[in-house]
């Protein structure tokens, strides 16, 4: 979460400009101004590194791709099922 000196440190940017290129804001965030008055944040959410389990996730799909016996297909299914359903759903931002 900003602090609002935080907040206040952040460049000014008319709403044209950042919606011409919102990418370019990603790393620094932005303050969105309307007629010169502040409207809206754009602050950058801190991300974790790597997905806990994706690999695992994205191993699984490449080898439901390759297989073609329908019991193992369907097996390998309940479990890629069985691991999703168990993810934890972490805070909402």
């Amino acid at each position: 979460m900003k602090t609002e000196e935080e907040l206040k440190g952040l460049p000014h940017v008319p709403i044209s400009t950042f919606k011409a290129n919102p990418a370019h804001y990603l790393e620094t965030g932005a303050l969105i101004t309307t007629h010169g008055h502040v409207r809206a944040a754009f602050v950058p959410m801190d991300e974790p590194d790597e997905l806990p389990g994706l690999d695992s996730v994205k191993a699984q799909l490449k080898l439901l791709s390759r297989m073609r016996q329908p019991d193992h297909v369907a097996e390998e299914l309940r479990d890629l099922r069985r691991t999703r359903d168990s993810e934890d759903v972490g805070e909402p931002r």
